[in-house]
């Protein structure tokens, strides 16, 4: 099983591989739902990691319908991180009908030159039609969705959900569960059949508020970090 660590940080990425994750998502604000990281960051991680780093492309918080200036952000944040070395991206774009934008996401994987892989991330979860949007998205040269199957977080209900839409791949696109996947239920996950899961593994390491908000999600002070012991835990829960 090969297990994909999300993470915003080089302490996060550090702990994550020597936890034992097979690939990392770098992202930022993972707090917001992960944001586009840094050129900077994705230097660090890769100085200080040994393993494959997919960046998220999303140049803001809340939906998934881009302007045609919010396009040239992202085209250039990949730009930069390819030149940064970034080894492939995580993105999604709609329409307003949540529908998959196939023009714009042509357009981005247009910039990875069939060289890099994309996975389509979470906004697959709100489109109407997923028969239609796999297909596309295969066509389209999309290697790997990211999904609840629809719903907040992966459970019993979204794994039968998830198995049918992977049988309807026929293996051409890899469904990657996450969304609370844990040491609890990613066993059912690979015996299913799913080579491969998505999680945080992260916990709170600082959880002192200060009082004062900068608004944030989280009250300021607390911060979550990927831990090399919560790695562990959901990779010898496979064992």
């Amino acid at each position: 099983m090969i297990l994909e660590v999300c993470v915003d940080s080089v302490e996060s990425a550090v702990e994550a591989e020597r936890g034992g994750a097979h690939r990392l998502e770098l992202c930022a604000s993972l707090e917001l739902g992960g944001l586009t990281p840094t050129v900077g960051l994705l230097v660090s991680v890769k100085k200080a990691v040994d393993l494959p780093v997919f960046c998220m492309v999303r140049p803001r918080s809340g939906d998934f319908v881009y302007t045609n200036r919010e396009l040239d952000v992202m085209a250039s944040d990949m730009e930069h991180l390819i030149s940064a070395g970034a080894d492939g991206f995580v993105f999604g774009c709609l329409k307003v009908d949540l529908t998959i934008d196939e023009h714009a996401c042509r357009r981005l994987i247009s910039i990875c030159k069939g060289q890099l892989p994309v996975t389509f991330h979470r906004a697959f979860d709100l489109v109407p039609d997923i028969e239609q949007s796999l297909e596309l998205l295969n066509t389209l040269g999309v290697r790997r969705i990211l999904t609840t199957g629809g719903g907040n977080t992966v459970d019993r209900v979204a794994l039968c959900k998830l198995k049918k839409i992977a049988d309807a791949t026929c293996g051409s696109v890899t469904i990657l569960p996450g969304g609370g996947v844990n040491p609890g239920n990613v066993r059912a996950w690979l015996e299913a059949g799913f080579p491969e899961v998505h999680a945080s593994c992260s916990e709170y390491i600082n959880e002192q508020e200060y009082g004062v908000s900068f608004n944030s999600p989280l009250p300021t002070g607390k911060r979550k970090q990927t831990t090399t012991r919560k790695v562990q835990e959901l990779l010898l829960a496979v064992l």
